[in-house]
């Protein structure tokens, strides 16, 4: 108890704010790193270290002294930290770096609303938004919140952009995603949205939140804001760069000139968002609102603020209260750690953050020129820029000639961890009716994905196959529940594939797909089973060569 006395008044540890929140977020930092590292693979995400870092610098210069708050402050911040801690508990359990950061963040906020903002009555609860705003929210089985989010401001902007080039008089066709003309197309994937310019405008938003330090309705209504000025500044892009093609000639779709197009359309929507912080400003104050939620919002009381002074004089048992949190807490730290070196001495040979990895050169003659009976008629290279997630950077296509139609194999590199082949689809007009996913042991050794689409009078039928740069291949997210998910997982718990899961690596993709204008016989199906499975080996095998 004496130990845990001088720990408690030594002046480092009163600077940084009560122990017990400051013990939980460092029990976070783990899986929180690990969850960053991973990010780091998702361009519309590449720019976390910016709110990190000025989270650090605003909390620095706006440090004050210990804050209590009433009542019902005290409560939510209590909530707040048992959230976090409950967070991190199940992340250590399940393995799960993206649950960590949920732990951290919650934590951060906790530990944040401990401490008064310098220059206001408030806490610095505030500070935690823009950390709360990296995490990916939560969907479904396959696919994250931010995900959905993509793809609806894809298919909004798209459409947007069809009726302004409409009544501009450009004669063309959108099916899904993608604006097609005479000649040309131009797919509205993330590389050439600038969907990522959405994360980015959120980003600045929740930055300028916490920085003129605005209330809760006033950031509600700001952050609100940003979907439309994203979606307007993406419009204006898209329309732009067939108009351009048109008119000129000009590609505005790769190189110097989309990149100077998309600052341009982001600086639009920052000066947007800077006019609707202005406008909120006027209309928040003459309807009186702004005055209440913000005097509501600080939770302040006679005794919000504690004196050094007071801090010393907190009974003894309040110092034996941290002895078991120290030790649940230093047992969260230490299984991440060890499930950390676990996984790296597992993937040593593959994970290396930050570096470039080069894209694999395939060629035609890479697939074979007959694949049991069916001839290859057509290879076409399509090539993307670099960080494209979601289309992935460079796709080899070759076309075969089936009885029922043409058959497309497809080589598709390269992919931050499992890629939702899906949502490509979903971006070109497709819609799923069916999603299979089949077992290695039943499709020779290899997982592979199964799924059933339509598209206006067409039957799509695709199967695909993923494999990281270090041979493992990749199992494909099942449609069961997320409580059969977690059961797997704790019963797989201390098994190195778990841990191995904890990085994500690059991902190469192999996929047939073939469409009809009416569904395949159960033999069709089979007989385009067998001839991927051929392919898939033949083509692997041809790029493990090259590794």
């Amino acid at each position: 108890m004496n130990f845990l006395n001088r720990l408690y008044n030594l002046k480092v540890v009163q600077g940084a704010g009560p122990l017990l929140p400051l013990l939980a977020l460092l029990s976070t930092l783990p899986y929180a790193a690990i969850y960053l590292l991973n990010l780091w693979g998702l361009p519309h995400y590449q720019f976390f270290p910016l709110p990190l870092i000025a989270v650090g610098i605003l909390a620095k210069q706006r440090w004050g002294a210990e804050f209590r708050g009433n009542l019902w402050f005290r409560l939510f911040r209590s909530l707040l930290l048992s959230a976090g801690i409950g967070g991190t508990f199940f992340a250590t359990i399940f393995a799960s770096p993206w649950m960590g950061f949920f732990g951290f963040a919650l934590c951060l906020a906790g530990w944040l609303a401990f401490r008064q903002d310098e220059s206001s009555d408030q806490s610095l609860i505030y500070l935690a938004l823009p950390v709360l705003l990296i995490w990916q929210p939560p969907w479904d089985t396959i696919v994250t919140g931010d995900t959905i989010l993509i793809q609806t401001l894809q298919l909004v902007s798209a459409r947007q952009s069809s009726q302004w080039l409409d009544l501009l008089g450009y004669i063309h066709h959108q099916p899904g995603t993608v604006l097609e003309f005479s000649g040309r197309s131009f797919g509205v994937a993330e590389a050439c949205s600038g969907i990522q310019s959405f994360f980015t405008v959120l980003c600045f938003g929740a930055l300028l939140v916490v920085f003129l330090r605005r209330g809760p309705l006033h950031s509600a209504f700001l952050l609100a804001s940003c979907p439309i000025w994203a979606i307007l500044m993406n419009t204006i892009r898209i329309t732009a760069i067939p108009i351009a093609f048109k008119l000129t000639g000009l590609d505005l779709s790769h190189g110097v000139q989309h990149d100077l197009l998309g600052y341009s359309t982001m600086a639009l929507a920052i000066l947007l968002l800077l006019s609707t912080d202005e406008l909120l400003i006027k209309t928040l104050g003459i309807m009186s609102l702004g005055s209440w939620i913000q005097r509501m919002s600080s939770a302040s009381s006679p005794d919000s603020s504690i004196p050094a002074d007071g801090l010393r004089g907190r009974s003894k048992w309040q110092a034996v209260l941290l002895a078991p949190s120290l030790l649940l807490f230093a047992a969260f730290f230490g299984i991440q750690v060890y499930d950390i070196k676990e996984s790296w001495g597992r993937d040593r040979n593959v994970i290396d953050f930050f570096r470039d990895e080069p894209v694999l050169e395939m060629t035609a003659g890479d697939a074979p020129k007959e694949l049991a009976g069916w001839p290859q008629r057509n290879y076409e290279q399509e090539t993307r820029s670099r960080g494209n997630d979601d289309l992935g950077e460079r796709s080899d296509l070759w076309f075969y000639d089936a009885p029922f139609g043409t058959a497309m194999i497809s080589f598709d590199q390269m992919f931050p961890g499992w890629h939702e082949l899906t949502r490509c689809y979903r971006n070109a007009g497709w819609q799923p009716v069916q999603r299979v996913v089949i077992d290695g042991t039943e499709a020779e050794g290899w997982p592979m994905v199964i799924v059933h689409m339509t598209r206006n009078n067409e039957r799509g039928f695709l199967v695909f196959s993923e494999v990281d740069r270090a041979g493992k291949l990749l199992q494909p997210p099942g449609e069961y529940s997320y409580w059969t998910i977690l059961q797997e997982r704790l019963r797989a718990r201390l098994t190195p594939s778990v841990r191995g899961a904890l990085f994500s690596s690059v991902a190469y993709q192999i996929q047939a797909f073939v469409t009809t204008y009416e569904p395949l016989s159960d033999d069709e199906q089979a007989l385009v089973l067998q001839r991927f499975m051929d392919a898939r080996m033949h083509l692997w095998n041809v790029a493990q060569k090259r590794l």
